[in-house]
């Protein structure tokens, strides 16, 4: 890893579904990669969220992967079609404790879901 992103103020780097994504699985994951490990502790549906353009937030879970690098929604229901929806990702720490970045973005999913698809 980069020594300057190692030691460089925490952020996240790439979500997926990204930035004005179209066509998005109804059910798809909406994942967060992290520049630091995430402290366990701040990753809440309140500090990770998803919310329907409007203000609808839209139910579900949020984990963290094994390296605490990967924050994951996992919708409670499926995501509306032809909705945008809107990530946020506001209050999250790292293990040192200091802030990551707030971040926003927003995709619109399709009217599909990935079993559609994949048979």
């Amino acid at each position: 890893m980069d020594r300057a992103l190692k030691f460089g103020p925490p952020l996240v780097l790439r979500v997926d579904p990204t930035d004005g994504a179209t066509g998005v699985f109804r059910d798809a994951p909406v994942v967060a990669c992290l520049s630091h490990a995430a402290d366990a502790a701040s990753v809440s549906p309140e500090t990770f969220r998803v919310v329907e353009e409007g203000g609808s937030p839209v139910p579900g879970r949020v984990s963290l992967s094994p390296d605490r690098a990967v924050v994951i929604f996992t919708a409670g229901r499926l995501l509306r079609p032809g909705v945008a929806h809107v990530v946020t990702a506001d209050g999250l720490r790292d293990l040192r404790g200091l802030p990551v970045r707030p971040y926003s973005s927003r995709f619109v999913p399709c009217d599909l879901v990935i079993g559609d698809v994949s048979g």
